[in-house]
């Protein structure tokens, strides 16, 4: 097999392994979220309160995405929707009480299910695997999310 499509092969096929791990590893640990939610929400909780194109522009994801995400953690009671008094269109995404007291908890767990995935490999291997990452990132630079 050309090493070209068997790279790539493997980072998809490793990409969905890690969504599915993770996924299970937060179920387990009776994190109510999806990876997906979880991103989301670890940028509010970092961050603090951003408009949805914000979360939008850091997730790379389409609008519509975002707003199914919110949907869901709104729906789980960890987030509210604030009405921009400039601007009507655009909603402000708020962490709740509810949000705010999972946080430690969360995130302590988010990082062990990360460390285990992790394990063994060096800190050395982990920054030549990112550095190699942003450069497939660079070369996909030309194409924009609204094509996939």
């Amino acid at each position: 097999m050309l090493l070209s499509k068997e790279v790539i092969i493997e980072l998809h096929l490793t990409g969905y392994k890690i969504k599915r791990y993770i996924a299970t590893k937060l179920r387990q640990h009776n994190i109510p979220l999806t990876p997906e939610q979880f991103m989301l929400i670890d940028l509010l909780w970092n961050q603090g309160e951003m408009t949805q194109q914000q979360l939008a522009n850091l997730l790379q994801k389409d609008k519509n995405s975002v707003t199914t995400l919110v949907d869901a953690i709104e729906h789980k009671g960890l987030v509210v929707r604030k009405q921009n008094s400039n601007d009507r269109r655009s909603n402000t995404i708020v962490l709740t009480d509810k949000a705010l007291d999972i946080k430690f908890d969360a995130k302590q767990k988010g990082i062990s299910i990360l460390d285990h995935i992790l394990e063994g490999i060096s800190e050395d291997e982990l920054h030549s695997f990112l550095h190699t990452l942003r450069k497939l990132d660079k070369n996909m630079a030309d194409i924009t999310t609204e094509t996939d």
